[in-house]
C-alpha cells in the first residue's frame, strides 16, 4: 500500500507543470523571432491557460495569428484584452491595424480614434540622446504608443474611404514628427489628387520622389508631366 501511494505521489510530481505563464511567453517569443508562429501560438496557449489575462501573450498571439493570415482570430484575442483593460492603447491600435489588413477601414478608423483617446498615448516623441533615435516606448507602460504612428495609419484609412481632408490632417501630423517622410509626401499627393488639386498633388509627389520613392516618380509621369 505504501509503495502504491509513493507511485501516485511520484506520478503527480512528474505530471505537474512548474512553468509559469511568463516562462511560456518567453519560449513563444523565441519561436516568433525565428518565424515559427504556429508553434509560438501553442506556447501562448499554455501561458493563457495559466493566466487568461496575460496581455503580453494575448497581444503576441494575436500578432502571430495575423502573420498566419488569421485576422479574425487576431481581433478576438485583441478585443478580449479590452474586456478587462479598456484603456489599453496598443490593443486598440493593433485592432485598427488588423481591420486595415481586412480592408475594413471604417472599423479601423474607429479603433485608431479610440487609441488616440487612451491614457497610454504618447503625444511627443522621446529622444534617446545616446542612440540618437526616437523611442517607441517610454516609462513603465509597455503598451504605450507614439501618437504619430496612429495618425499615419488612420490617415491611410481615411484616404481609403475618400475622406481626404481628414487624411491630410493625420498624415501631416505624422510628417511633423518625421515619421515615414517619403510615404507621407506620397500619401498627401494621393489625397490632393482625390481633391482634384493637381498642383499640391504634384508638389508632394516631387518631395516623395526626391527621397527615393519609385512609385512617386510614376505618379509624376502620369499626373504631372502630361501637361508640360
Amino acid at each position: 500500500m505504501k509503495y502504491f501511494c509513493l507511485l501516485i505521489i511520484l506520478f503527480l510530481l512528474i505530471s505537474c507543470d512548474y512553468n509559469s505563464s511568463e516562462d511560456y511567453f518567453k519560449e513563444a517569443v523565441k519561436l516568433e523571432k525565428s518565424g515559427n508562429f504556429k508553434r509560438a501560438i501553442l506556447f501562448h496557449n499554455k501561458a493563457l491557460k495559466i493566466n487568461p489575462k496575460s496581455i503580453a501573450s494575448l497581444i503576441n498571439r494575436g500578432s502571430d495569428k495575423s502573420e498566419l493570415g488569421d485576422y479574425h482570430g487576431a481581433i478576438i484575442d485583441l478585443k478580449s484584452i479590452l474586456e478587462f483593460d479598456r484603456d489599453n492603447t496598443l490593443a486598440h491600435y493593433a485592432i485598427g491595424d488588423t481591420y486595415s489588413e481586412l480592408k475594413e477601414y471604417t472599423k479601423a478608423i474607429k479603433f485608431y480614434t479610440k487609441a488616440l483617446q487612451t491614457k497610454g498615448i504618447i503625444k511627443k516623441p522621446t529622444i534617446d540622446t545616446k542612440k540618437h533615435s526616437i523611442l517607441f516606448i517610454i516609462g513603465n507602460d509597455q503598451y504605450s504608443v507614439q501618437d504619430y504612428y496612429i495618425y499615419f495609419e488612420r490617415g491611410i484609412a481615411y484616404l481609403e474611404t475618400n475622406q481626404y481632408d481628414k487624411a491630410i490632417i493625420d498624415i501631416k501630423n505624422s510628417l511633423l514628427n518625421e515619421n515615414g517622410i517619403s510615404d507621407c509626401y506620397f500619401l498627401l499627393g494621393k489625397c490632393y489628387l482625390g481633391k482634384k488639386d493637381s498642383i499640391k498633388a504634384c508638389n508632394n509627389f516631387i518631395e516623395s520622389a526626391k527621397l527615393g520613392d519609385k512609385e512617386a516618380r510614376e505618379m509624376i509621369k502620369k499626373h504631372c508631366l502630361k501637361n508640360k
